[in-house]
């Protein structure tokens, strides 16, 4: 309640602050109109009357810049992850008003601020559910630092004190990924999937098979690409997944088939997918020089119907 209050509270001190040049401009203007036509049948008016219509004319224009700031008023009676925090950290204490600080930060994507105003909540006596959140947050900001190693213990911490289980693990399982402990992330993500993922969650198995692509295991990657797009779930990233395995292998044909697939169903962020394919192409070349006339004896054989079939007219 306390968060929704400050943050209530701020949106409408600024909409006061707007509102006040534009109703003195309203009662200056009421004033000439009074000048030059005259005051309402001529009545004489008192200090307090013009007092009552700068009063007037200020809540016209505070009640026009709320109905304009309507979406930041309906953003502050609503909490960042509310389904994940609830009424955590809602109140008016110090650390109360440290976590929410933090969150802003967070949001803005200022993970470094945001860890220091989290690590100095965890100095305070915390309920076990706080501890829960502020443990996720904390493990998150040190994983948007490239800290996955710190972050692990955290997501662990998380748990442990009943925070969603779902959101800590899928973090989590990245973290050891991205630490370079595969098999750790891989029995994470695999506790994630016996477990009734939420509908949400619809990027675990090209997660797992993009683990594997980090492992130089490009069968494995297939398998778990193939039961994404069997479920046209994560549909054209798990074709670009499936694009890089078949680099690995050596089937460059395959691989510019399933890279063209993947940017007709509209891939996110389809250039940085290009540079990745085309760095994997380069490295798996690099690495295996005999593939060079392999991929030149696909690319002939590709263009080969076309060719025979410009003879033939």
């Amino acid at each position: 309640m306390g968060d929704r209050l400050r943050r209530l509270g701020a949106v409408l001190l600024r909409a006061a602050m707007k509102a006040a040049f534009p109703g003195v401009i309203a009662f200056s203007i009421l004033l000439v109109s009074f000048s030059v036509r005259g005051t309402p049948e001529n009545s004489i008016l008192t200090p307090g009357t013009y007092l009552r219509l700068l009063a007037g004319c200020y809540l016209l224009m505070l009640v026009t810049v709320l109905i304009r700031s309507y979406k930041d008023v309906q953003r502050a009676a609503l909490r960042v992850d509310e389904e994940l925090i609830g009424n955590t950290f809602g109140g008016f204490g110090k650390p109360d008003r440290l976590f929410c600080s933090g969150m802003n930060e967070y949001v803005r994507d200022h993970p470094r601020a945001a860890l220091e105003y989290f690590l100095e909540v965890q100095e305070y006596e915390l309920t076990e559910k706080e501890t829960g959140v502020l443990s996720f947050y904390i493990g998150r900001c040190y994983q948007l630092l490239d800290c996955s190693s710190n972050a692990v213990s955290f997501y662990e911490s998380a748990i442990r004190n009943g925070f969603p289980a779902h959101f800590a693990k899928l973090f989590q399982a990245r973290s050891y990924s991205e630490c370079g402990d595969f098999d750790r992330s891989y029995d994470v993500f695999c506790d994630l999937l016996e477990h009734n993922p939420p509908p949400e969650f619809y990027f675990l198995y090209t997660d797992i098979g993009y683990l594997f692509i980090k492992q130089r295991k490009p069968d494995r990657a297939i398998e778990w690409f193939r039961k994404s797009i069997e479920k046209k779930q994560n549909y054209a990233f798990a074709l670009s997944g499936m694009a890089i395995a078949n680099l690995q292998l050596g089937d460059f044909t395959a691989a510019k088939d399933y890279r063209y697939k993947a940017l007709m169903n509209r891939l996110k962020d389809p250039r940085q997918f290009r540079a990745y394919y085309e760095e994997t192409k380069t490295l798996m070349l690099e690495e295996h020089p005999e593939w060079a006339e392999q991929e030149q004896q696909q690319t002939e054989r590709a263009e080969e119907p076309t060719e025979s079939g410009n003879r033939e007219e």
